[in-house]
């Protein structure tokens, strides 16, 4: 069988060309041409300048093409065989994209899933890393399983038939996503593949708002040691200067307490074992009061027998020892006839040791409301007789509560009065702070309000107080519980032992930064990553019928258009062969003759051996 020497495409040994194109295929060795014996020919001296035609460059390309295969023959002349089939052809590598894909998706899903409502302080490393990893992860391995399954359906687009057109829009939406979105009545499986690969992108704002943090309470039991006292040491408070027993002065720790109740300084503790906020009681020293209330009518007259004589309407008075506290308060009153409703109350405050309810946040200790929600535990004894002398049985002497006594009377003693002044009826006297807190006085909006003669103010005869009894034992019984801190290491009693630490059943309530999941986001993003994964399936479609592996190299395409320059064996071989045996080919992008036959010499810019082509001319108009 012979072929056309330009076309070289079956030279076996058995079948030699019928014409060399008059090349001297001779080998160095022994003047042999691959497959067969040659007859050599004389050399012809070349000109020193001479005109060179079309034709003895096609002769010289020939004769390089005719070279190459003798340098480079075909290893199996036998060719490639075709072998379509599922499993022989099966895209592995997409496949397994695809796969990752999914992989990635149940990651993130899972992260998501498992770090919703835990701490952010348990995770090494944020969700967000993982997530961002699976998310760029899922669309580089889309990304990869498209390129797979667009070459699968350029080949099959090829393999069925079409037009040269259906190749490029295969092939330019595959590429570029405006070809892709301006596809219009060509639109193809490749065009929807490859929109939804680059439509991926919106996933990250979605899996962005999937997952936030939020700051939750959480509430655990917990033990705190609390060192603290639970009672008032003994002559801890009060130092008797002289023989008067109501001449009472402060200690240093009942001045560095009251002091630090006036400033209103927070409650530090040296209590151990709270982190976070913890609620729960605690026994320390207080108040217990003992009281006796009465209530009755009470008239102030105009008469020569009170004329100017103040008469108490609000008071509040201690008495040592004890203490005693007594108070009276009016209400109800009635400004025509000067009348009213007056309670009067004296309580009996004794040293206890109550039961507080407290907030612990950290070291600073809040108190609660001890008279209501708090209890009275046990009294404090009396001293031993051996220690009366020393605690209130002598001139200059030690007392447990003098130093509160003194507090209270400063704090709290209070006098608000009327006084009858004959023709110009009663006068109002509200000389201290405590009956000027505790008056009742509607509330006004001074804004609209012109001149200050239509300011509201006191009336004598016609003024309201309330009770302060809670009020008063509630700062008296907050000093106590300072004091009681501050002698947590004092000796307890006549002993030389300090108080031992309390253990505390607290709740303890923290403030947790965890991971929140809006598990809305999570499932849109989710189903729009599958269904975007879904529309690059379809480009596998046929991967079956191909018969053998399948790239979109341009040798291999080339070799598939029967490019000149890449005829011979091997029209279904795979990429790798087709490199090997035909790789040191040479090649240039040049100017050559047109093969059209026609009366005036046409140019072509074609890819070809370098012999047959030079170098492109500007200007020149080429088919």
């Amino acid at each position: 069988m012979s072929r056309d020497p330009e076309a070289a495409t079956f030279l076996t040994p058995a079948e030699p060309p019928a014409y060399d194109g008059g090349c001297d295929l001779t080998r160095q060795q022994d003047g042999t041409q691959y497959g067969h014996q040659v007859r050599k020919r004389s050399n012809v001296k070349p000109a020193a300048l001479r005109h060179v035609s079309s034709s003895e460059i096609l002769l010289k390309s020939r004769c390089q093409l005719y070279s190459d295969l003798s340098r480079h023959p075909p290893e199996n002349s036998e060719g490639d065989a075709c072998e379509p089939g599922a499993w022989r052809q099966l895209p592995c590598r997409g496949v397994l994209a695809l796969l990752g894909c999914l992989g990635c998706i149940a990651i993130s899903f899972t992260v998501r899933f498992k770090s919703n409502g835990q701490p952010t302080s348990s995770w090494t490393l944020s969700p967000a890393v993982y997530i961002a990893l699976a998310t760029t992860g899922t669309n580089m391995l889309a990304r990869y399983a498209f390129k797979e399954g667009m070459r699968i359906a350029w080949w099959r687009r090829a393999l069925r038939g079409g037009t040269v057109r259906d190749l490029h829009d295969h092939w330019a939406h595959a590429n570029g996503f405006w070809s892709a979105i301006f596809a219009c009545r060509r639109t193809n499986l490749v065009t929807l593949a490859s929109l939804s690969v680059t439509a991926m992108i919106i996933d990250q704002p979605l899996i962005q708002r999937a997952s936030s943090i939020a700051s939750i309470s959480k509430t655990s039991p917990v033990n705190v040691t609390a060192p603290i006292a639970p009672e008032i040491p003994w002559g801890y408070t009060g130092w008797e200067n002289g023989r008067v027993s109501g001449n009472q002065v402060m200690t240093q720790p009942m001045i560095s307490v009251f002091n630090d109740y006036n400033r209103q300084a927070p409650i530090i503790t040296t209590f151990s074992g709270c982190n976070g906020t913890c609620t729960g009681w605690v026994d320390a020293g207080g108040l217990a009061a003992t009281c006796n209330t009465t209530s009755f009518p009470i008239t102030v007259e105009m008469s020569y027998d009170t004329l100017a004589k103040p008469i108490s309407m609000f008071g509040v008075s201690f008495n040592f020892p004890g203490p005693v506290m007594t108070m009276a308060y009016t209400n109800n009153s009635n400004s025509n006839v000067c009348s009213g409703t007056r309670t009067e109350r004296a309580c009996l405050l004794l040293s206890a040791t109550l039961r507080y309810p407290i907030t612990l946040t950290g070291n600073i200790v809040t108190i609660g409301d001890v008279l209501n929600d708090g209890s009275t535990k046990s009294f404090q004894p009396l001293a031993p007789y051996d220690w009366y002398p020393f605690l209130g049985g002598d001139d200059f002497s030690f007392w447990t509560l003098g130093g509160l006594y003194v507090a209270a009377s400063s704090l709290f003693s209070s006098n608000a009065t009327y006084t009858f002044e004959g023709g110009i009826g009663f006068t109002l006297s509200i000389p201290d702070i405590l009956s000027t807190q505790f008056l009742e006085f509607p509330s006004e909006n001074v804004s609209g309000i012109q001149g200050i003669w239509n300011l509201t103010r006191p009336e004598s005869c016609g003024c309201n107080w309330t009770d302060s009894t809670s009020y008063i034992l509630t700062a008296l019984n907050t000093m106590a519980f300072r004091l009681s801190l501050s002698a947590a290491h004092w000796p307890y009693r006549n002993t030389s032992t300090s108080f031992p630490p309390q253990l505390l059943a607290m709740n303890q309530t923290s403030t947790l930064n965890v991971y929140r999941s809006d598990f809305r986001f999570l499932v849109a993003n989710t189903i729009l990553t599958l269904a975007f994964i879904m529309l690059i399936v379809p480009t596998f479609i046929g991967w079956w019928e191909l018969g053998r592996t399948v790239t979109l190299d341009p040798i291999e395409i080339a070799k598939a258009f029967d490019a000149p320059l890449l005829r011979g064996p091997g029209s279904n071989a795979p990429l790798e062969k087709l490199v090997k045996t035909m790789g040191g080919r040479e090649v240039s992008l040049g100017e050559a003759d047109s093969d059209a036959v026609s009366a005036v010499a046409r140019k072509q810019l074609k890819l070809a051996n370098p012999v047959e082509v030079a170098m492109p001319r500007a200007g020149a108009m080429y088919e």
